[in-house]
């Protein structure tokens, strides 16, 4: 099957995204159904591969589903390439909504907060690490519900690694990557990498910016911001204790032993907390 004859499947298909070696359409099916398309020009590409594995596996709310994958000819370069069809997910990148300059109040930040630590409880699990979760990972569904993609950096826990142990440095998004990570310190990843990224993520949805990524800065200076600085607490109306502030910096500990074990005891803590919130609506 050509990308033509692939494309013929659909009704209407408009390109939304292009990035990389991957272009996204919004595809409409000759009985109405709204799909993603994803085409993705390396076919062999392992993290690809992986991540189609791992959210096959997948049946959560919050992770758009696979409806379908395979190889298709590009006939442009007479190559293979990998197409994916999967549920597609009609709202908001976090990243847009940051950069529309919103803030988070402490109702949307308990909600985001509340929502990325139940994701990380069916994905621990599951024995999967995200590894990369940051706003643009994360969509603000039309349908209230907050949505996790991206799977490209994730991780089974005790599988085998496509990152070599010599290797300076792990894949990852600065800024949001703890130390452990970028320093691929493989058997130190674990949960605790995840909680990690969610505190950074819902920090910045509070004060607008990444508090380790400053702009014009190579990669190196923000790793080191990232090991070295402690971001100031949050000071959120309705945090009546400070205690939603001191937990989302217990998330950000450099130290891994200082963040919670897992996820499950995070949202416990989380629910802990609530009684001394006070959040409108």
């Amino acid at each position: 099957m050509t990308i033509s004859e692939l494309k013929s499947r659909f009704s209407s298909i408009e390109r939304i995204k292009k990035g990389g070696q991957k272009v996204v359409y919004k595809a409409t099916s000759h009985d109405g159904e709204i799909v993603a398309l994803k085409i993705i020009s390396n076919a062999t590409d392992p993290r690809v591969l992986q991540e189609i594995s791992l959210v096959k596996t997948l049946s959560m709310p919050c992770v758009p589903q696979i409806i379908e994958s395979g190889l298709v000819t590009d006939e442009a370069v007479s190559e293979d390439a990998l197409y994916i069809i999967e549920q597609y997910v009609d709202g908001l990148s976090l990243r847009d909504w940051i950069n529309a300059k919103n803030s988070a109040n402490l109702k949307f930040a308990y909600t985001l907060l509340e929502a990325l630590l139940s994701a990380e409880i069916e994905l621990e699990n599951n024995q999967i690490l995200h590894r990369d979760i940051n706003p643009n990972n994360i969509i603000l569904g039309e349908d209230g519900i907050i949505y996790l993609i991206d799977f490209g950096l994730a991780k089974i826990i005790g599988g085998s690694s496509l990152t070599q142990t010599a290797a300076a440095h792990g894949p990852f998004t600065p800024g949001y990557a703890p130390h452990e990570q970028f320093a691929n310190i493989k058997l130190s990843q674990d949960v605790r990498t995840d909680l990690f990224q969610i505190g950074i993520t819902v920090y910045e949805c509070c004060v607008g910016s990444n508090p380790f990524v400053k702009p014009n800065e190579t990669v190196f200076q923000i790793m080191s911001r990232t090991m070295t600085m402690m971001p100031p607490l949050l000071d959120l109306p309705g945090d009546t204790k400070g205690q939603f502030a001191q937990f989302v910096n217990m998330l950000m500990a450099k130290n891994q032993s200082q963040r919670p074990d897992t996820a499950t005891d995070a949202m416990r803590y989380l629910k802990a907390i609530r009684s001394t919130l006070e959040m409108e609506g």
